[in-house]
């Protein structure tokens, strides 16, 4: 092998080196867990042209604007003011108020949508309610929510009781299976389950503090979906998945 190609290898191997150090200490963005929730949110659930959508949890109207982009008509609900501030300066439709007192009429709604936010209600119960009420008959809610039972959130939940990390807020405890239980019981029937993020067993962060490096961790997710074959949609909550998209249908 000449020195111009030893130099070049080594080279391409310093720089890779150097990637993985800073990878390692400035984890980057997004976040790999978006990429199968927004596969299975944004192409894998069905949008119909024209269905009216309440975008509970709206945060700064990401997928307000991308189901906007899909022919929907949605409005967004917050109780966050600089979110929803951010939200109006793109010319969404947003409101201020809570998902336990949402401001609309009965029936108002064809899809209910509630993205990383149902962790964050206080009365989980009285927000179903609401839910049911402001749904059309046949109407439906989609929803994303995490496995309670896996190492990752055993371990964040454990963090979260000590106090340690104030600007981490939750709610409820309710898992993926409490919610579709709650949400049976109320006159909703399961439509279709994704399960998304395969990582279990893996502890890849502990609230803002990253132990496994985002890329790294979005190359794993991606591996073990191609090794085992494990397909997105399921009948029930995956026990390996970390999080999971639900249809749910009102009846």
């Amino acid at each position: 092998m000449s020195d111009s190609l030893v130099l070049g290898l080594c080279r391409r191997i310093t720089d890779r080196l150097s990637w993985e150090l800073r990878e390692w200490r400035l984890p980057s963005r997004p976040a790999f867990i978006q990429d199968e929730l927004d596969e299975a949110i944004l192409r894998r659930v069905h949008w119909i042209a024209g269905e009216r959508v309440l975008d509970v949890g709206c945060a700064d109207g990401r997928y307000m604007a991308r189901l906007g982009e899909m022919g929907c008509r949605v409005v967004g609900v917050d109780v966050g003011a600089e979110m929803l501030q951010r939200a109006g300066k793109q010319g969404l439709k947003v409101l201020g108020g809570s998902a336990m007192a949402l401001p609309f009429t009965d029936e108002s709604f064809d899809t209910i949508f509630c993205h990383r936010t149902l962790y964050l209600l206080n009365r989980p119960a009285q927000a179903i309610d609401e839910f049911r009420r402001i749904l059309r008959p046949g109407g439906r809610i989609v929803f994303s929510t995490s496995n309670a039972s896996s190492p990752y959130a055993r371990v964040q939940a454990g963090q979260l009781r000590e106090n340690r990390y104030n600007n981490w807020r939750v709610g409820n405890r309710w898992s993926a299976v409490d919610w579709n239980k709650a949400l049976q019981q109320s006159g909703f029937r399961v439509n279709a389950i994704y399960s998304c993020n395969l990582v279990w067993p893996i502890v890849f962060r502990v609230c803002d503090h990253w132990i496994v490096p985002n890329e790294w961790m979005r190359r794993y997710s991606r591996f073990v979906r191609r090794a085992t074959g494990t397909p997105m949609r399921t009948g029930h909550p995956h026990g390996a998945a970390m999080d999971y998209v639900v249809e749910m249908v009102k009846e």
